[in-house]
């Protein structure tokens, strides 16, 4: 009965995406290629972040004559956080998205573009395609590597056909590539840049800072402690049992200064939103559109298994472990090297957590961080986002 569902189902899927891909060749097979047009995606249609945001601001601070195209998803249409010169699509717009995608010489996104490849898109000669992909080091394992999305062949179809319409994947170091090589079954080309995204840690803290404080109205005395956990496949949220009062007590206690912890969970688990916010003692800023403006503006970070982490550490600011499911999360998605190889502290409960940061040394800590960085030879210096946008200049 299992086996004859699933051949309904493939029968059912190639169908439908054999249906799409004629409904791309007929009305935007042969539309012409706009030689300064570029079409940027953040995760699948999320707001004004990562490394495409980055990128994006590296055009306009060059002031290139580029049409720059973002396709967002309508909940996360908020364009008083994207520049002018930015014109905003609608994700989930077929038609309009299309146009878009068809006319582009450049696509430029940080995850797979499987959503658009289910209904039919293909890059056409002469267009180029950078994946500058989400994640920061590769400790959680990728797709080849995790056997539920490596056993959904009709998924992994798709996956395969988006790695090979990319031209360029952007890596941050040897081993990020070799990472993106064995887990996104990717064979193309790959440039070390750097993340862009992580060009902000080596700009000017306090403008940074007083944005985000100002945006959520956060007293100039209180210190930040931003807590960020990772999604889980089965997106279950008993993980995210965190002990704001207790863990705010704590820092006040060490420091003699009020704290307020921010709460930024994953897109994915925002629809649970209110199941995880119970406390008084903590703000959520699962709205704010960047990330990376949250990171260079905490005092502390505490995660889980997000490579946010890894982003923080050129902060040389306290990070901390937070996973009370360590055992599991290792068998059902995996690491690529352990939590205990990194440099945080790690807690699989309240009162670990609360003793590892009455007890930290940041001296030792910044010990562990540099040799961290130098091992795995970590290529981040600020520029990534130029040489990026001279790549796009050098294939416009």
């Amino acid at each position: 009965m299992f086996s004859l569902k699933f051949l309904v189902l493939s029968f059912i899927f190639k169908k439908r995406y054999l249906i799409n891909r004629i409904y791309f060749e007929l009305f935007f097979g042969l539309s012409c290629i706009k030689k300064d047009k570029i079409v940027f995606c953040n995760y699948q249609g999320s707001s004004y972040g990562c490394n495409p945001k980055y990128i994006t601001e590296e055009i306009i601070a060059q002031n290139l004559p580029f049409d720059i195209v973002w396709l967002v998803k309508p909940d996360f249409n908020m364009p008083e956080n994207f520049p002018k010169q930015v014109r905003l699509v609608n994700y989930y717009d077929k038609k309009a998205s299309f146009k878009e995608l068809a006319t582009a010489k450049f696509w430029v996104d940080n995850t797979r573009k499987i959503y658009f490849v289910k209904k039919g898109l293909r890059k056409k000669r002469g267009q180029f395609y950078i994946n500058t992909w989400h994640g920061s080091l590769g400790i959680k394992k990728l797709d080849a590597d995790v056997a539920l999305y490596n056993d959904d062949d009709y998924w992994k179809n798709m996956a395969l056909k988006d790695a090979a319409m990319t031209d360029i994947m952007i890596s941050n170091s040897d081993f990020e590539t070799e990472i993106y090589r064995r887990g996104l079954w990717y064979k193309n080309k790959i440039e070390e840049f750097g993340h862009p995204r992580n060009d902000i840690f080596f700009k000017d803290r306090e403008l940074i800072k007083n944005k985000v404080y100002s945006f959520f109205d956060i007293p100039k005395e209180v210190k930040i402690a931003l807590y960020t956990p990772s999604f889980r496949d089965d997106l279950r949220i008993e993980p995210y049992q965190l002990d704001y009062a207790m863990i705010r007590k704590i820092l006040e206690k060490k420091t003699g200064e009020k704290w307020l912890i921010l709460s930024k969970f994953h897109p994915k688990i925002l629809y649970k939103l209110k199941r995880l916010i119970n406390s008084i003692d903590q703000k959520d800023v699962s709205i704010y559109p960047d990330i990376q403006e949250l990171l260079v503006s905490a005092d502390i970070l505490i995660s889980d298994y997000s490579s946010c982490m890894f982003d923080y550490m050129y902060t040389k600011r306290p990070c901390f472990v937070y996973a009370t499911d360590i055992e599991r999360y290792n068998t059902e998605r995996g690491f690529y090297f352990s939590l205990e190889s990194t440099p945080f502290l790690i807690a699989r409960d309240n009162l670990e957590l609360a003793n590892n940061i009455e007890n930290f040394d940041i001296n030792e800590y910044n010990l562990k961080v540099e040799s961290f960085l130098a091992e795995r030879k970590i290529f981040d210096d600020g520029n990534a986002s130029k040489r990026t946008v001279e790549l796009i200049k050098q294939n416009m």
